[in-house]
C-alpha cells in the first residue's frame, strides 16, 4: 500500500461518437454568444464512427501518473457489470493499482456519451455519474494513505461522496502530503458549496477557464487567480483550450502558449495537464518547467483519439519532446 498518487472521483466508460448530421445555433444575450448542439426531433441520424474507451477524470489522472513513473491507485465503486471490466483492465495495463475499487450492483459503472460534431466546441459531453457517486467515508480507510505523498480529486457531486473526499483530503494532510483539486462543471453547478469547500482545504487547484469563470463569477486571468489563491491554495492553473494555460503561485504567473502538435482529440487533456502538475509538484519544478511538462503531457493526449491513447510510453520521451518543440510562455509578476 506504499503508493504516491492515490485519487478519488470519476472512473467511467466513455462512448465517443462521431457524428456530422447534428444541427447547430447561436442565441445571443448582449454581448453573451451561447453555441447549442441539436438533434431534429424524432428523428433517426446515422453516425460516423464509434469507440468505447476506458476514461473519467480521476482515473485518467492515476493512469496518467503511473505511465510518469509514480506510484498510484484509483479508489472508488464501480458497478458488477462490462464496462467496469474494461475499466478495470485498462487502469490495470497502465501499472495503476486497483485493489481498492468495490464493485456493486446498486448501481452502473459511470458512463459518457461524447460527441464530437467536427464543429464549434470540439466535443460534447453526456455524463452519468453512476457507481462513483457511491462512494463513502467508510470506504476511505487510513490505512490506504500511510505513505501518500500527494491526494487527487475530480467531481463528484453527492453529499457522501464529497464527505469521502474530504475525508481523503485530512488523511492527506494529516501525512503532510499535497492535495490537487480538479473540479468539474458538474460538482461547480450542482453542488457549489461542496465544491468551494473542498478547494479551500486543497493545495493546487487546475481548471479549465469556463469552469473558473462558473465558480468565482469573473473573466479575466489575474483577478480569477486572486480569487483562488485568497481561497487558500498553493497553486492555480487555468487551461484555455487553443489559448494555451496560465500557472500562478499567487505572487508570479507564467502565461503558456500550446505545442505545435496535429490535435485529434482533446478530450482527457485536462487531465493530463493536471497529472503534469503532479509529477512537476512531487519533482520540485518551477513554474516555467512545470506549464512545459504539462502543456507537452496534454499535447501528446490531443494527438490521438480518445484519453490516455496518445500519451509516451516512456518519461524521456516527453523530455525529448520539450527538448525539441518550443512553447511560448511570458513570465510576469502577479500584481
Amino acid at each position: 500500500m506504499n503508493y504516491d498518487v492515490i485519487t478519488i472521483g470519476s472512473c467511467t466508460l466513455d462512448c465517443i461518437i462521431q457524428i456530422k448530421d447534428v444541427l447547430r445555433f447561436e442565441l445571443r444575450r448582449d454581448e453573451e454568444v451561447k453555441k447549442y448542439t441539436a438533434i431534429e426531433y424524432s428523428s433517426k441520424l446515422n453516425i460516423e464512427d464509434v469507440r468505447f474507451i476506458p476514461g473519467g477524470s480521476a482515473a485518467n489522472i492515476a493512469a496518467d501518473c503511473s505511465m510518469m513513473g509514480i506510484k498510484s491507485a484509483y479508489l472508488g465503486i464501480l458497478g458488477d457489470d462490462f464496462s467496469a471490466k474494461m475499466c478495470l483492465e485498462d487502469l490495470k495495463s497502465r501499472g495503476v493499482n486497483t485493489d481498492h475499487i468495490r464493485l456493486t450492483d446498486k448501481d452502473n459503472t459511470a458512463y459518457s456519451v461524447i460527441l464530437k460534431a467536427g464543429w464549434g466546441k470540439d466535443r460534447s459531453i453526456l455524463a452519468y455519474k453512476g457507481a462513483n457517486n457511491l462512494i463513502t467515508p467508510d470506504d476511505v480507510k487510513e490505512r490506504f494513505f500511510k505513505s501518500i505523498k500527494a491526494f487527487a480529486w475530480t467531481s463528484l457531486t453527492k453529499e457522501n461522496s464529497c464527505k469521502a473526499i474530504e475525508k481523503a483530503i485530512d488523511l492527506t494532510k494529516e501525512r503532510k502530503g499535497i492535495v490537487f483539486a480538479a473540479p468539474s462543471m458538474s460538482i461547480i453547478k450542482n453542488n457549489p458549496d461542496w465544491a468551494e469547500k473542498l478547494i479551500s482545504k486543497s493545495d493546487v487547484l487546475s481548471l479549465n477557464k469556463e469552469e473558473a469563470s462558473a465558480l468565482l463569477d469573473k473573466t479575466d486571468d489575474a483577478s480569477l487567480v486572486k480569487g483562488f489563491i485568497e481561497m487558500g491554495l498553493d497553486l492555480v492553473s487555468i487551461t484555455n483550450g487553443k489559448n494555451g494555460s496560465i500557472i500562478s503561485d499567487g505572487k508570479s504567473i507564467v502565461s503558456n502558449g500550446i505545442y505545435d502538435v496535429s490535435v485529434k482529440d482533446t478530450t482527457g487533456a485536462g487531465d493530463a495537464f493536471m497529472s503534469g502538475l503532479v509529477v512537476s509538484r512531487l519533482e520540485n519544478l518551477n513554474l516555467k518547467e512545470s506549464a512545459r511538462f504539462c502543456s507537452a503531457l496534454s499535447a501528446f493526449e490531443s494527438r490521438e483519439l480518445g484519453v490516455r491513447e496518445g500519451l509516451p510510453e516512456s518519461r524521456e520521451m516527453i523530455e525529448r519532446f520539450i527538448k525539441e518543440n518550443e512553447l511560448k510562455q511570458v513570465f510576469s509578476e502577479l500584481s
